[in-house]
């Protein structure tokens, strides 16, 4: 009898933990139009040289976008698959603005990193020269008609993030990606290529 109702309360514990399992959501989200869109300028790796009023250089390399699926597969976490939508960049030793903290080998920065589990959480950051957007600003230009948004630091969740000398905007151009800049001192950055 002890043995029959063992076996019996682990066949229900199974049956449990299999029914939790296979309700859990491990589909993939996908992303929306508007937020794909971000990633039109930048369909392949893209060398862009920006030049101040007074002659100091920047050459940005803007990787190409990708996404990238994490999936967890434990019970702390839980099981589901997280989508990354993401978009990097990386200034070149020679440039005038400089990343102060860098991560481990040659990792990049990220332009934009877009994060979503289906039917779960998402979360939305786009971040260049030390202004860092979230998801309530990104959500509330995410339709927007016009084919360039001026980023400025008003509007910016954080400012000067892990660089040595930040802006206050950038002007961002569906077609072109970042086309110019203002520093801290009023100086117009313009892309020359």
């Amino acid at each position: 009898m002890r043995l029959t109702m063992k076996i019996s309360s682990n066949l229900f514990l199974t049956v449990i933990a299999m029914r939790l399992f296979s309700s859990c959501t491990t589909g993939n989200a996908s992303f929306s139009s508007e937020e794909l869109r971000f990633t039109k300028p930048f369909s392949d790796n893209l060398v862009a040289v920006y030049k101040s009023e007074t002659g100091q250089v920047d050459t940005i390399t803007f990787l190409k976008w990708k996404v990238d699926t994490i999936k967890y597969r434990n019970l702390e976490q839980g099981f589901y698959n997280e989508n990354t939508l993401s978009v990097g960049y990386k200034l070149t030793n020679n440039s005038f603005h400089k990343i102060t903290v860098k991560g481990v080998g040659e990792t990049s920065e990220n332009l934009m990193l877009f994060i979503k589990a289906k039917n779960s959480h998402s979360s939305k950051e786009f971040c260049f020269l030390g202004l860092l957007f979230d998801e309530s600003y990104l959500n509330n230009i995410m339709a927007s008609k016009y084919g360039t948004i001026i980023f400025s630091q008003e509007n910016a969740k954080y400012k000067d993030v892990n660089i040595n000398e930040g802006i206050k905007s950038f002007t961002f151009s569906f077609e072109k990606g970042i086309t110019s800049f203002i520093d801290k001192n009023n100086k117009e950055w313009k892309r020359i290529n």
